[in-house]
């Protein structure tokens, strides 16, 4: 079979089982159904791997790694900096105001179910849009054009947010660049699977458990997301390089 072929009936497979999971959790709020898309998601992705490069699961970068526990920490660190950041800037700015704190017991119970859930979420769509796309091209584009692809990919998966405007697709575009960065220089999907699963758990604690509303002016809170994303790409590299994570082999 073709090549290329065999790339985009992989993706298409991926893409489809990714959001069956999200039609269940967000549409139909069937947790289990989301489960088991989600099972077949990770299933699926070993096995196309296992076809396409008879590898497993590393071939996507997720390869173990002695490093792994600074992979996990040091990306969860940076994904709570940056959500944490951006929602204290949108309060100061006077973007978003709180209006209800619960008990930290409430928040707990309010946040594990959805850190667990987000755990599966949120690396399918690390390996979907950002491990498979850079396998199968670093080694035939430049890392600029991979980082851009990648993050148009990344934007345009967000089906259900694409009626949301310019300025939700852009802070998902300059998102995507801040997720694949950690990719092209380490080889490896771990730091941006844990940045991108705090901050998503993160925004929910700081959105939907604490009661966050946005003013008159919160449309401006995706611009300034840009521009915390854009001050956070050269600390994310620092963070890599003096944890010695970086690796430069193609």
């Amino acid at each position: 079979m073709n090549v290329s072929l065999k790339i985009f009936i992989g993706f298409t497979v991926l893409f489809l089982l990714y959001h069956a999971a999200a039609y269940m959790i967000m549409i139909e709020n069937n947790i289990p159904g989301f489960f088991v898309f989600q099972f077949l998601f990770f299933l699926s992705a070993w096995l196309i791997s296992k076809w396409q490069t008879g590898r497993g699961l590393s071939a996507w970068g997720l390869a173990f790694s002695p490093k792994l526990g600074k992979f996990l920490i040091g990306g969860a660190s940076m994904g709570i900096l940056l959500y944490g950041f951006s929602w204290w800037v949108n309060i100061l700015s006077g973007t978003e105001f709180i209006q209800q704190v619960p008990a930290i017991s409430n928040i707990l119970i309010q946040t594990l179910p959805f850190a667990f859930g987000v755990i599966f979420s949120s690396l399918s769509e690390d390996i979907l849009t950002r491990g498979y796309v850079y396998f199968h091209l670093h080694k035939k584009f430049s890392n600029l054009v991979i980082i851009g692809l990648s993050s148009v990919i990344y934007v345009f998966n967000h089906i259900y947010k694409l009626g949301n405007g310019p300025e939700s697709w852009l802070y998902l575009f300059f998102l995507g660049i801040l997720f694949i960065f950690p990719l092209v220089i380490t080889q490896r999907l771990w730091f941006t699977a844990a940045m991108h699963w705090a901050g998503n758990t993160f925004f929910f604690i700081t959105h939907q458990v604490i009661d966050t509303q946005s003013t008159s002016k919160g449309y401006l809170a995706n611009y300034l997301f840009c521009l915390c994303i854009l001050m956070f790409l050269p600390l994310t590299y620092l963070v890599i390089k003096k944890s010695k994570l970086a690796s430069y082999k193609h």
